[in-house]
């Protein structure tokens, strides 16, 4: 992936899903279900990539221990060839040290976990 210019370097740390719908689709299928809402979220920019822990309210129903929210970690990155926003598909690895970084904002957020 080539380097993010200053603009595109804004563009991915300005983006939010919050109060995006989250949709996972079934195994073996195309359907998609929608699970819950992204109510807040926190990140960190690790190089080329927006690192995200969304908290995400369930819709009623759908959570199977009784919990009101799940949380969800991902990244967000640029995409190579049309250098639209996307979604990483890969597993994100970060260090100890950036992982608690995202974790502390999550804390000062006052999220319970």
């Amino acid at each position: 992936m080539a380097r993010l210019t200053a603009t595109e370097r804004q563009l991915l740390a300005s983006h939010s899903a919050i109060g995006k719908e989250v949709r996972f689709k079934e195994r073996n299928g195309t359907r998609r279900e929608v699970q819950g809402r992204v109510e807040e979220e926190v990140s960190i920019m690790v190089g080329q990539h927006k690192h995200v822990l969304q908290r995400i309210r369930f819709c009623d129903g759908v959570s199977w221990d009784g919990s009101a929210y799940a949380y969800r970690s991902g990244y967000y990155t640029l995409s190579d060839k049309a250098r639209r926003l996307t979604w990483g598909q890969y597993a994100q690895l970060l260090t100890e040290t950036e992982y608690r970084r995202l974790l502390r904002k999550a804390h000062r957020m006052g999220w319970p976990i």
